[in-house]
């Protein structure tokens, strides 16, 4: 088990991965896994922006992320 964040990243297997950015996944990767290494920030600790482009954690897949606006029934 990784003792590190780091020790993670660079173990990951990516014989398995596909490009599927574009479309939103919603909450997890077509390989059922719902954790993501992405980029974002946070101000007075609450995450303030995210990056959409991002790498799902179980298959290494390049997936785009979903925003509250893609939950939402009636967009205007």
């Amino acid at each position: 088990m990784p003792r590190d964040i780091r020790d993670l990243l660079h173990t990951q297997d990516y014989t398995q991965a596909m490009d599927l950015r574009g479309t939103p996944i919603g909450d997890q990767c077509v390989c059922g896994c719902e954790v993501f290494i992405m980029l974002g920030a946070f101000t007075k600790g609450e995450l303030t922006f995210y990056f959409l482009d991002a790498e799902c954690a179980g298959c290494g897949s390049l997936v785009t992320l979903s925003t509250p606006m893609d939950y939402e029934e009636d967009c205007e």
